[in-house]
């Protein structure tokens, strides 16, 4: 089955597609890479909150969400001062 890629980067996932995995509007669709392949798996729109624990063992490494965020900021607060952005 063929998909065009918009020039926004996104895809219509074709109706045939759809119903094979079960996906419906408010859903989600989880990428799975496994070597050299993508695969792909419908997420019921109820289970997204609970599927976000259960993405760890395809993780090399898990980091909890504050402290990603953190990160982000830091970075971005060292960015900024770097480039003379800096209110301080």
């Amino acid at each position: 089955m063929y998909s065009k890629i918009s020039s926004k980067g996104q895809v219509t996932i074709p109706k045939a597609v759809r119903e094979k995995l079960n996906i419906t509007k408010g859903g989600g669709v989880l990428f799975l890479f496994e070597k050299e392949e993508i695969k792909l798996k419908g997420i019921p729109p109820t289970q997204e909150a609970e599927l976000a624990g259960k993405l760890k063992k395809y993780a090399k490494k898990y980091v909890p969400l504050t402290k990603i965020r953190k990160r982000i900021q830091k970075d971005i607060a060292k960015s900024a001062s770097e480039e003379g952005l800096s209110k301080s």
